[in-house]
């Protein structure tokens, strides 16, 4: 009799009316399982009806990279042309050229971009003196469209070194201050001031490769519009040289 009561008893803890009961830890993880997954579905329905079409923007990237691609090939074309070139160095041979840069190269082709950075004309605004030898003046006329080039005079190429010259002192970047930093690094090749280097550019000297490389490149201003003259920045349609090179370092400096 005992184990018969026992029996009903159990059936009756896990039984209702012959249905099993559920227990109620279990009836709660039930529930919390549940309104978890009701709110993630609710997030995610605000999130798919807040979420705009990327049809737009893509083909927006699409049609920008075309456009850059067309602009790179055209560069590349108008570079492997001016490489055919024969050039007439005898107006610029032997003289100082001052080269301005006034145009990015986000679309210019690669050889003109190792061009730019071979003239030392990395950045857009920056300004640095070649030696008008063949090569030199060839490079310029394949990067012709980034730059402004042309025979600065003396008193252009004095404000520059004066007002804008940098030079490398213990791997840090000074300012042309002290005749002490010209004589220390150039002594040796009779440049021992700041207007010795000055007129050793401006005459194309014979250690005018050591003066023009102790200076960095000039970092210029970039011309404002009200104060840029009507076509100072234009480049002659041959690819030459600019009259105007020292009315546009004037408004840079």
């Amino acid at each position: 009799h005992n184990g018969g009561a026992m029996a009903r008893m159990k059936a009756s803890s896990t039984h209702v009316r012959g249905h099993p009961v559920v227990p109620e830890n279990v009836l709660r993880r039930r529930k919390t399982t549940a309104e978890i997954k009701a709110g993630r579905e609710e997030r995610l329905a605000k999130e798919r009806a807040n979420r705009k079409p990327k049809t737009g923007k893509l083909f927006k990237k699409a049609a920008a990279f075309i456009t850059e691609h067309r602009r790179s090939g055209r560069s590349q074309r108008r570079f492997d042309r001016e490489a055919k070139k024969t050039v007439t160095v005898e107006d610029l041979e032997g003289k100082l050229i001052l080269a301005v840069r006034i145009k990015g190269m986000n679309t210019a082709d690669p050889k003109t971009k190792r061009v730019l950075k071979a003239l030392r004309l990395h950045q857009i605004n920056t300004a640095a003196f070649v030696k008008g030898i063949s090569g030199s003046i060839k490079m310029l006329r394949l990067v012709a469209p980034y730059v402004v080039y042309g025979v600065p005079d003396l008193k252009t190429v004095r404000d520059l070194v004066l007002k804008r010259g940098f030079t490398k002192h213990e791997k840090r970047r000074v300012a042309l201050s002290s005749n002490q930093l010209v004589e220390d690094a150039l002594g040796e090749k009779g440049l021992v001031c700041i207007e010795d280097i000055v007129n050793e550019l401006h005459n194309v000297g014979p250690h005018f490769s050591e003066a023009n490389h102790f200076l960095l490149p000039f970092k210029m201003n970039p011309p404002r519009p009200e104060d840029k003259p009507e076509g100072i920045t234009d480049r002659p349609k041959d690819g030459g040289p600019s009259a105007r090179i020292n009315d546009l370092v004037s408004i840079m400096n």
